[in-house]
């Protein structure tokens, strides 16, 4: 380093360190307190600073904007603006971190309110082409900024999401934090959830704005299963992985509150099955403690959904059928009801678990997990070397075991007894959501032949599974009125007529897939 013109050798600038925000939602409710939850308090550097702000978020009259999953921010500061482009639903690459602010891809600053659509002429040309962007709606509230110990810093923003025709409270709490100070930011924020209704949002706050705007249920993040096109490393797709699923589950956790859609549990159900084959799959790169403790979680919040999907589907199939068959039976009808609150008390305790601390320290840790991955910190020089390899090779081989292992358990079907079946199905079920996670990976057309052609057994041998589970039902109604015996043997007859098809079914299914190459091995 050569001195400058004084003779002193000149300064370095130190690096700044690498920022990591995390926001969560908070009920509306609970914000007045939050800030004087003790995990802050404990922390905090001085009094919290507050300020009236307001967003107020624009877009073409057809939407075109939110169409493209894109909200433009436009945030008043004296005469001018500080206007910001944010990506409010992941775009082309699929990118949905929970827990994490929406990014901005974009950001100006204004000398008077209004937007300027010169942001948006390479994204949406035509509106770009159309100023003014009429405001769909505006976030108006408080904002208090708290600096904390550590580098931290909290900012709790209350207050009303307001449109022409309708408004509704909201909060966010917003942590931002130096990368080091990762661990104990983490845990501040599960103290927080422990104790106060502060959890991993299901959608962007510019979302959730639009739908109070149009009157319409604010689109999740994410929803369905995971999307790794373009992912390269093992690593970045195990956590894009967790960070998809984790927010699918969240997506479906308010409708299976409500309990009148039966597609609400289902889809948590299958989000947690599909969090959980993740992990399994991912295993040999990021098997460690937290990653264990976490699908033990979530197998337990799949067994407390369990109850209320097996009554969703037993009272819109097989009893729904009987009754529709003997309508003036009145041992049937007596049957349906007592179903019917078995039902019922099967949703409360869903709602209970879904309210429950718990549950938000869950979706928090693999919210967390996304962010800071536990695995890290072993080790394991084999895992770590993994987690660097090409995720295409290492599908591939994950795959091919799985697809071993189905047909292993598919040989000599015609002799299969039913606990074999049932291991077989379950088997399948593996298999297609090992090719849901993998199959961005490869060509569309040869993998959905493939998938469904394992879902065509999985769903013949699920018929199968029907008896032991209508089987199951009975037992506990007819445990709680003994004169119902005559109406679940009826029930329990149909089920088994219908099985009975069924085993031809599986068959011919399976017959169809082991006649179908796998479509990753070209």
């Amino acid at each position: 380093m050569s001195p400058d013109a004084s003779g002193a050798a000149p300064q370095m600038e130190a690096p700044q360190a690498r920022l990591i925000a995390f926001e969560l939602a908070v009920a509306p409710e609970a914000a007045a307190a939050l800030l004087r939850h003790p995990a802050l308090a404990a922390r905090r550097l001085g009094q919290a600073r507050g300020a009236e702000a307001t967003l107020v978020f624009h877009d073409t009259a057809e939407g075109a904007l939110a169409a493209e999953g894109l909200a433009l921010a436009v945030e008043p500061r004296g005469r001018g603006a500080v206007q910001r482009l944010l990506r409010g639903l992941p775009g082309e690459d699929a990118r949905a971190e929970p827990a994490r602010p929406s990014p901005v891809l974009a950001e100006t600053r204004l000398a008077r309110p209004g937007p300027d659509t010169a942001v948006l002429a390479g994204l949406i040309p035509k509106a770009a082409e159309e100023p003014p962007l009429p405001a769909v709606a505006a976030a108006s509230g408080r904002r208090q900024t708290l600096r904390l110990a550590g580098g931290m810093t909290a900012t709790l923003f209350a207050g009303q999401l307001r449109a022409v025709a309708a408004e509704r409270p909201f909060a966010r709490l917003s942590l931002a934090l130096p990368e080091e100070a990762l661990a104990e930011g983490v845990d501040l924020l599960r103290a927080l959830a422990a104790d106060w209704p502060v959890a991993v949002p299901a959608a962007s706050l510019a979302e959730e704005a639009r739908a109070v705007a149009l009157g319409v249920p604010a689109r999740p993040l994410w929803r369905g299963p995971p999307d790794l096109t373009g992912t390269e490393t093992v690593e970045d797709g195990a956590r894009r992985a967790i960070g998809q699923l984790t927010l699918a589950l969240l997506a479906a956790a308010p409708i299976a509150e409500e309990g009148s859609n039966p597609e609400g549990v289902h889809q948590a159900r299958v989000a947690i099955r599909r969090l959980r084959s993740a992990l399994t799959l991912f295993r040999p790169a990021i098997g460690c403690t937290a990653v264990t403790d976490l699908k033990h979680r979530l197998g337990m919040l799949a067994r407390a959904l369990g109850p209320a999907r097996d009554w969703d589907v037993f009272i819109a199939g097989a009893l729904g059928e009987i009754v529709a068959a003997f309508p003036d039976e009145p041992a049937l009808a007596s049957l349906a009801r007592a179903a019917e609150a078995a039902r019922a008390s099967a949703y409360a305790e869903v709602r209970a678990v879904l309210a429950a601390p718990p549950f938000r320290l869950l979706t928090l840790d693999l919210a967390a997990a996304v962010a800071a991955p536990p695995w890290r910190a072993g080790n394991d020089a084999e895992a770590a070397a993994l987690r660097d390899t090409p995720l295409e090779e290492f599908a591939a081989a994950a795959l091919s075991r799985r697809y071993k292992r189905l047909m292993r358990a598919g040989e000599g079907f015609a002799q299969l007894d039913i606990p074999a079946l049932h291991r077989l199905r379950i088997q399948a079920k593996r298999m297609r959501y090992a090719g849901e996670l993998f199959g961005g990976l490869y060509g569309a057309k040869k993998r959905r032949r493939f998938q469904k052609a394992v879902g065509a057994v999985q769903d013949a041998l699920g018929h199968l599974n029907d008896t032991a589970v209508a089987a199951g039902l009975m037992r506990s109604l007819a445990k709680r009125e003994p004169g119902r015996a005559w109406a679940a043997g009826v029930v329990q007859g149909w089920v088994a007529a219908k099985a009975a098809h069924a085993r031809e079914d599986a068959a011919e299914a399976w017959d169809a897939l082991a006649g179908r190459a796998p479509f990753w091995d070209d």
